[in-house]
């Protein structure tokens, strides 16, 4: 019995919209595990049968080229998730996932997700709203990926990171412990030169101001 996990799930958007009685059916049916910094929770083509929750600490979703070059999708921390894909289509995952640091994972394996499904249908739609978001957002990251400049990909970038953990001061988004150029290029499909280079023309502009790993952004940038 995981009960006690319970103000996790609602913090998830996953379950967000749910009642306490669909989270506490939830939460019959989860587990725990640890994983240490730097750990593969789990590998591209491999077969997937979990749904992950952050419980604590923070994993990225990547894929690698023939080189060995890393691509990171995501970086997902407390109360994210991922891993759902393969609770649906039972297709081999299609990403690898790594932590970034020391984390706890809740976890749902996916014939007991799937009783839960057929057993609670208010609990299948606002999963099925959600999944629809991430495809949007999905497709969204493919449009900027394919047709704005690399400096306008990585200003979009930053501005997702502020969307995510930045805090707003007056016209300005500040983020306090910001990505790293290495995480940036791997994001933006760029090298952390070209990160440099493109990140001190933003700075030129007046548009993001750098100290250390603290960015300072405009909340209304211009368009690219």
């Amino acid at each position: 019995m995981m009960k006690r996990y319970m103000d996790n799930l609602r913090n998830v958007s996953l379950f967000s919209t749910l009642n306490e009685k669909d989270i506490e059916v939830i939460s019959r049916i989860i587990y725990i595990n640890t994983y240490a910094r730097g750990e593969v929770v789990f590998q591209e083509g491999e077969r997937g049968d979990s749904l992950y929750i952050v419980l604590k600490g923070q994993v990225k979703v990547c894929l690698y080229d023939e080189d060995g070059r890393e691509y990171i999708l995501a970086a997902i921390g407390r109360d994210g998730f991922f891993g759902e894909l393969a609770l649906i289509d039972e297709l081999p995952r299609s990403a690898n996932v790594i932590t970034l640091e020391n984390s706890e994972l809740l976890i749902i394996k996916r014939h007991e997700f799937t009783r839960l499904l057929l057993e609670n249908p208010s609990i299948t739609i606002a999963i099925l709203k959600v999944l629809s978001r991430r495809l949007r957002e999905a497709d969204e990251r493919i449009k900027w990926l394919a047709f704005l400049s690399v400096e306008g990909r990585i200003l979009r970038y930053l501005l997702a990171v502020a969307e995510k953990s930045g805090v707003r001061v007056k016209d300005y988004i500040i983020i306090e412990k910001g990505p790293t150029q290495i995480e940036i290029a791997s994001s933006c499909g760029c090298s952390r030169e070209t990160v440099s280079r493109m990140i001190k023309s933003l700075v030129k502009k007046g548009i993001v101001s750098v100290r250390k790993r603290q960015y300072t952004l405009n909340a209304v940038p211009p368009s690219f």
